[in-house]
């Protein structure tokens, strides 16, 4: 009997506790998922392939040169880029 109101008492501030870590957890890998969504846009945002005298802007053939490398994390050090001069305006 003195047991259980032992642990009755214990309770008070064990359970309060235990919602608290398990919130400070979830609002933690919220913050890191959310971080590493920005990290991989920063990477996306390096892929110069919009900006390649080769990318064609086309569905079935994005690149000339690498269309299976086109627009994807594998473009980003590309050998063969060359910014695109053409004027297109008339």
């Amino acid at each position: 009997m003195v047991l259980q109101q032992i642990i009755v008492s214990q309770m008070g501030w064990f359970f309060p506790l235990l919602i608290w870590l398990v919130l400070l957890c979830f609002f933690c890998s919220i913050f890191l998922a959310i971080q590493d969504g920005v990290i991989y846009l920063k990477k996306l945002h390096n892929i110069p392939c919009d900006r390649c005298i080769f990318y064609t802007g086309q569905t079935c053939l994005k690149c000339t040169i690498h269309p299976y490398k086109a627009l994807t994390e594998e473009a980003i050090n590309c050998q063969d880029w060359e910014a695109n001069t053409r004027n297109y305006s008339s």
